[in-house]
């Protein structure tokens, strides 16, 4: 029994489908659709879409990421109604389902990854009314939302992998001892004392992704202000920006560096920061994303940072593929 508020509710997890056990290989599954980072809501009627349980997944969902230079939602939620979910919809990538079934005793909560398509998380919430749906949506929206992230990194590694940099890979786990799936267009900027700069250079726009380790002492390594200082130390050392004695260092005062605890990472545990870089003496910046984490044998703590610059253009998108590239991280 999980209580939510002052209602206890039951929350009952089942599959949609119930596959059969079997020697038979499973036929491989359609690619999921869906924009890019894209919620699909459907619901039963109009008060659903337009009342408190569309305006409990629009408000999450659609919240402001954090670390971008622009305004730009997490996710955007699109709309049909259940007599609209032919199977085109059904493939899609991220899938919220709502049903109101007024004599439910309990609410019921069905998932399932990959149901019609791949990369897929579908989930089914039931409930008496309203109210309580957005309960049980507000108690698994989390959860949710780390599916559908999951989600979007893996659409981009679908394309990421084919275009595979070997000769960058095959330096990433000589220097760093692990592997990580870098596509083309990357090439090595900076490869020196434990720090490695990867870059791609396209016309308007440019990504870049930044590894640098140090032996592991202390869990103080971790804290926020080491984490700043100790980045702020090599991209000053090794990044530099078009001007003489410019630098790329983190934003401190307009969008400052937040921390966040991650226990899904590949390797296990990391701190994930995001913020806004800029560079020292110029008018240059962009959103960043790294991950901090301690390598197998615990003697070295390893960065590994991911940026975007593409002035006053949506980033949100371009973010998540070096994102994407990080979490392909594998020891």
């Amino acid at each position: 029994m999980k209580k939510l508020g002052i209602i206890a509710l039951l929350l009952v997890f089942v599959t949609i489908f119930t596959s059969c056990s079997n020697n038979k290989k499973e036929p491989r599954k359609d690619r999921s659709v869906g924009g890019s980072s894209e919620v699909l809501f459907v619901t039963q009627n109009d008060e659903q879409w337009d009342g408190q349980m569309g305006q409990a997944v629009r408000d999450f969902f659609e919240e402001t990421q954090y670390g971008l230079p622009q305004p730009e939602k997490n996710f955007k939620v699109a709309h049909i109604y259940v007599n609209a979910l032919n199977d085109m919809f059904k493939k899609h990538r991220n899938l919220i389902i709502a049903e109101i079934v007024p004599d439910l005793p309990n609410p019921i909560i069905e998932s399932q990854t990959d149901w019609m398509s791949a990369p897929q998380y579908a989930i089914k919430i039931k409930a008496k009314d309203a109210e309580t749906w957005v309960k049980v949506f507000d108690s698994q929206r989390d959860d949710i939302k780390s599916k559908f992230d999951h989600n979007e990194r893996a659409r981009f590694m679908d394309f990421f992998r084919p275009t595979a940099n070997a000769t960058v890979m095959t330096t990433l786990r000589e220097r760093f001892g692990f592997s990580m799936t870098v596509p083309e267009g990357y090439y090595i900027a900076v490869d020196k004392d434990n720090f490695m700069w990867l870059r791609r250079e396209e016309v308007e726009k440019s990504f870049g992704l930044i590894v640098f380790s140090r032996p592991y002492t202390s869990v103080d390594e971790f804290s926020d202000e080491s984490l700043i200082r100790t980045t702020d130390s090599v991209t000053m050392k090794y990044i530099p920006g078009p001007t003489d004695g410019s630098y790329m260092t983190l934003d401190k005062e307009f969008i400052t560096p937040v921390t966040n605890e991650i226990s899904n990472f590949p390797t296990g545990y990391a701190v994930e920061m995001r913020g806004l870089w800029i560079t020292k003496g110029e008018y240059m910046a962009g959103p960043y994303v790294s991950y901090t984490f301690v390598n197998p044998d615990n003697t070295r703590i390893i960065t590994v940072e991911g940026y975007v610059y593409y002035p006053n253009k949506p980033k949100r998108d371009l973010l998540r593929q070096v994102e994407s590239i990080i979490w392909s991280l594998n020891f």
